[in-house]
């Protein structure tokens, strides 16, 4: 594994690029972040921000104006609290498939406190499970089709409501490393959804043929048609504001966010993947397969804001990013799925890759050479 040379981040994440200085595309894209450097003129987005909601209100929708996805994590609550205060109606869309935690189920209950309408989609328990353990068993990660769940059922909704503007979060393909192309984009698209939401092209269509579910079943876990013809008409955040996480956090924090009252499991935050449980099982896999996980995210977030140096982002990442799941989740996990205990062990066992993975001489995983350069 070679890692980058400003951040912790390693060559085996998907779709990462390295440059002649080792330093990867996610690193190169917050570069462009930095008005000091010539970058990013912030104060002109924000006015395109400022014409484009004067232009959604203009429209005179029959009930919405906006729709924000949100999960209730600190993120979505920031993407309303973007759009307050502009005499805007807002349509709040989320999806609920079951293992939400206690301050998960909190932080969304602030989503209508702060002055939107909140729909919760809730798919149907047999078939959504199904789906779960398909791209758990199969493909290591279970959120397979959650993920598309969780970016095309808002604009199915703002499609059939006719709402103008759906505001989505961050362009996560320029703002942790990805195609050069589609970090561009400033609204969804059928290719970004086809590469970052879908798994390279392993969503709705590709599951309905292989383990013969009726498309018309899976039909919100795809895209509406017209997407690449702005119908809806998307816009992520991030184009318009600097994507940063703790500033989302302080923002959410001032309507009433709750954290944990420690670090989560896998990372040395208290604030991010905590409104629902499975999120955990697919970071989990990540270390599993590409050798990082999400404290390696978390810190290179924090690198590249000058939160912490590259030393201690490695520190951080050796106490954290390699955790186990608790047994008391593995145990809950499994049986949300209805798998035995075994199954679910073994299943995690056969997604371990053993080009990077290694048995010490007591049998125990390592990763050979990790976070040496």
């Amino acid at each position: 594994m070679r890692y980058c040379s400003l951040c912790v981040l390693p060559d085996t994440k998907p779709y990462i690029t390295f440059d002649e200085e080792q330093v990867c595309s996610a690193c190169r894209a917050h570069e462009r972040k930095r008005v000091a450097l010539g970058g990013i003129d912030w104060d002109a987005r924000a006015r395109e921000l400022d014409d484009l909601l004067t232009d959604v209100k203009g429209r005179n929708a029959p009930l919405f104006d906006v729709l924000v996805p949100v999960s209730g994590g600190k993120d979505s609550i920031a993407q309303v609290a973007a759009v307050l205060g502009r005499d805007l109606r807002i349509l709040a869309v989320n999806v609920d498939y079951g293992i939400k935690t206690e301050v998960g189920r909190h932080n969304l209950s602030l989503v209508p406190a702060m002055g939107a309408t909140l729909i919760t989609f809730r798919p149907q328990d047999p078939l959504h499970k199904r789906l779960i353990r398909i791209g758990f068993e199969d493909f290591g990660d279970p959120d397979l089709l959650s993920h598309t769940l969780l970016h095309a059922l808002p604009l199915h909704v703002a499609a059939e409501f006719d709402v103008p503007l759906a505001l989505l979060g961050e362009n996560s393909a320029f703002e942790y490393g990805g195609d050069a192309e589609i970090a561009e984009e400033t609204g969804m698209t059928r290719a970004w959804f086809d590469k970052f939401a879908a798994n390279a092209g392993r969503g709705a269509e590709f599951v309905s043929e292989r383990y013969d579910i009726p498309m018309e079943q899976l039909r919100v876990y795809d895209l509406p048609q017209g997407i690449d013809e702005g119908r809806p008409r998307t816009a992520f955040l991030s184009y318009f504001t600097p994507w940063d996480s703790e500033r989302n956090l302080e923002t959410a924090r001032r309507y009433g966010f709750r954290t944990l009252d420690g670090a989560g499991e896998g990372t040395y935050r208290d604030y991010v993947g905590i409104d629902e449980k499975i999120n955990r099982l697919h970071q989990y896999l990540k270390v599993l397969k590409f050798g990082y996980g999400r404290a390696t995210d978390h810190a290179c977030e924090d690198i590249r804001n000058g939160r912490i140096t590259r030393d201690q982002a490695k520190e951080l990442v050796r106490n954290h990013d390699l955790e186990p799941l608790s047994p008391a989740l593995s145990e809950e996990l499994a049986a949300y799925m209805s798998m035995t205990l075994d199954e679910f062990e073994n299943t995690l066992e056969r997604n371990r890759n053993p080009d990077i993975w290694a048995r010490d001489a007591e049998g125990n995983w390592f990763i050979p050479g990790h976070l040496e350069d």
